[in-house]
């Protein structure tokens, strides 16, 4: 390219072959041959003539094709096992301290980050994830968990906000919300950052199954105890209506007070 016309701000290029440009500079001389420049001429006012862009539309496309169904790919099973999802607000937090996070969380729950729409896109193909898609909005850092690992799961939560805050001054500790949670489900009802919070307490599947079994194992000796205690109250009973048979004066509520003997009680 030779500009001819640079003070005025234009320049004026001629396109040669490879071949002729190749063979001038071999000859010592910047000048191309008749028979490689082409007719065509351009002015630009950058000096400079304009490249041929490269076509990497389609392909491209065809990659960003492929990453969300990879991704969707990964999300529908997620949402199939999970019991708990929640969005939490990451703006601000840096790529390692994520990472200290995920170490931290239990097997069974899962942190994933990635666009909304796909998020939106799976909670319908997976029922009752329908409240996924209006707090699918803005930075969102996806966070499953399963049934089991919930309590778990938010206690990490817990001890991670709280490392958080105490990076931030004392004045602001209390209020200060450095990974909020922009909403949530749990088997198909909504959730806020207090509920999901108060989730620490909430006992396992395994929990719930040893209390109900001490309940069970406690029901036969109460039930036992009370059946002993029928004979004797029946006893006491028959014996005070045998005793009045003799007495024709008086009758079955005088013998059979409302409130039973004490010995009964025993």
């Amino acid at each position: 390219h030779t500009p001819t016309n640079a003070n005025r701000g234009a320049s004026y290029c001629r396109e040669g072959s490879m071949a002729g440009i190749m063979s001038s500079f071999m000859g010592g001389t910047a000048l191309l041959s008749s028979s490689t420049i082409s007719d065509r001429h351009c002015f630009r006012s950058t000096g400079a003539c304009p490249r041929p862009q490269r076509q990497l539309c389609q392909p491209r496309a065809a990659l960003s094709r492929k990453g969300k169904e990879q991704t969707l790919q990964k999300l529908v099973p997620l949402l199939e096992k999970s019991s708990v999802i929640v969005g939490l607000r990451y703006k601000g937090l840096t790529v390692k301290q994520l990472q200290e996070f995920r170490a931290g969380l239990p097997e069974g729950s899962k942190l994933m980050v990635c666009k909304n729409t796909l998020v939106s896109v799976a909670a319908k193909q997976v029922s009752g994830w329908d409240g996924l898609t209006p707090i699918a909005k803005g930075d969102n850092a996806w966070f499953f968990m399963e049934e089991e690992t919930i309590s778990q799961a938010v206690k990490a939560y817990i001890d991670f906000e709280k490392k958080l805050k105490e990076a931030l001054p004392r004045e602001v500790r209390k209020e200060a919300r450095p990974i909020d949670v922009s909403g949530g489900v749990i088997e198909g009802q909504d959730i806020d950052y207090l509920a999901f919070k108060s989730m620490e307490k909430m006992p396992s599947r395994q929990e719930l199954m040893a209390t109900i079994a001490r309940l069970i194992n406690g029901v036969p000796t109460k039930l036992a105890r009370s059946i002993k205690a029928v004979p004797t109250k029946l006893a006491i009973s028959i014996k005070a209506l045998a005793d009045a048979d003799e007495d024709k004066s008086q009758r079955v509520g005088d013998v059979l007070p409302r409130q039973p003997p004490t010995e009964a009680a025993v």
